[in-house]
């Protein structure tokens, strides 16, 4: 077996997936206008096991949508950080998500956020220190 592929995960379900994310890169921005957070979250964790690639896999074609729609529009954490929250959260993954200000960015002029998610507790596809950097403000289940 290849490195980072499970055996479930086919070359037919991993187009399939990069696809979806795809689809997810454009469309979540419309479904969180249209949601509340507790509605928008609920929609993205409606399914399990529907997206049975690894987690590497999918972080990569999370990155690699977020670079293409960056050419488009500016991106921010938020947004990877739900494309994640969706897909791990499919695959059947233990996924939160987290929200916070940095701790360094509330006396200045503006306030600073960032988003990241955890599987497990541990930091994924992020600094593992960034959490102590800022003050939790959200936190997803």
């Amino acid at each position: 077996m290849a490195k980072g592929h499970t055996p479930s995960c086919t070359v037919i379900r991993r187009a399939v997936l990069f696809f979806r994310i795809g689809v997810s890169t454009f469309t979540l921005p419309f479904l969180e206008q249209r949601h509340g957070l507790k509605d928008l979250f609920a929609v993205l964790s409606k399914r399990k096991d529907r997206y049975p690639c690894d987690k590497d896999t999918i972080r990569d074609f999370v990155h690699d949508w977020m670079r293409i729609k960056g050419l488009i529009k500016e991106q921010h954490c938020w947004n990877r950080t739900l494309l994640l929250y969706k897909f791990l959260k499919s695959a059947g993954y233990p996924v939160a998500l987290y929200a916070g200000l940095r701790k360094d960015a509330i006396t200045g002029t503006s306030i600073l956020g960032h988003s990241w998610i955890t599987i497990d507790g541990v930091i994924f596809d992020d600094r593992l220190d960034i959490a102590s950097e800022h003050y939790i403000t959200f936190h997803y289940p």
